[in-house]
C-alpha cells in the first residue's frame, strides 16, 4: 500500500504574488475612480480598499520611502539590501535557514532583520525621510482607497441605520405633528 501524496500548502510567495492586484488594469483603473457620496460610502470604501490593494499599498509605501532617500545614495543602496533581504528570507524562502548545521527559525530571523533594519536606521541618520515617506504614503493611500470605487460594492452596512422610510407603507394610527 502506497502513502498518500504530501500535499504542501502555497508557498508564502506565492499568496503574496496573488495578493498583488494588477496594476494598470485594476489599482490604476481611471473607470473605478468616482467621490463617495457620503461619510458611510467613504468608510466602507477606505475599509474594503486597504484590505484589497494592501500588497499594493506596501509597495508603493516602500517606493515612496526609496524616493526620500535618493540624496542619500549610499543609504539607497542599503536600503534597496536591507528591503531585498527581508522580501527573499520572509516572503520567498519556504525551506528553513541553515548557518553551520544550525537551524535558525523565522521569528530569529524576523528579529535579526528588525535589528539591522533599526540599526541601519540610526547609523545613516534617516529618521526624518522616514517619517516624510510615512505621512506622504499615508496620504497617497488614503487619496486613492477613498477614491476607488470597490469592485464588489453590495450594499452599505450601515444601511439598516441610515434607510429611508418608504411613504407608501402605513404608518399605523400615529398622525404627523
Amino acid at each position: 500500500m502506497t502513502p498518500p501524496p504530501i500535499t504542501t500548502p502555497p508557498s508564502t510567495a506565492t499568496q503574496i504574488h496573488h495578493s498583488i492586484r494588477p496594476w494598470l488594469t485594476d489599482f490604476l483603473s481611471i473607470s473605478s475612480l468616482s467621490l463617495p457620496l457620503s461619510f458611510p460610502e467613504l468608510s466602507l470604501r477606505i475599509q474594503r480598499n486597504l484590505y484589497t490593494y494592501r500588497t499594493n499599498y506596501l509597495f508603493i509605501s516602500f517606493l515612496i520611502f526609496l524616493l526620500t532617500l535618493i540624496p542619500h545614495p549610499f543609504t539607497f543602496i542599503l536600503f534597496i539590501a536591507i528591503i531585498i533581504a527581508w522580501i527573499y528570507l520572509i516572503f520567498y524562502t519556504n525551506e528553513p535557514l541553515f548557518v553551520l548545521d544550525f537551524e535558525i527559525g523565522r521569528r530569529l530571523i524576523v528579529i535579526l532583520l528588525s535589528v539591522v533594519t533599526v540599526g541601519a536606521l540610526a547609523v545613516t541618520s534617516v529618521w526624518w525621510n522616514v517619517f516624510l515617506s510615512v505621512l506622504i504614503s499615508a496620504l497617497v493611500v488614503l487619496v486613492h482607497a477613498s477614491l476607488r470605487t470597490p469592485d464588489d460594492v453590495e450594499e452599505s452596512p450601515y444601511g439598516a441605520l441610515l434607510s429611508v422610510v418608504d411613504d407608501d407603507v402605513d404608518a399605523g394610527p400615529y398622525t404627523l405633528v
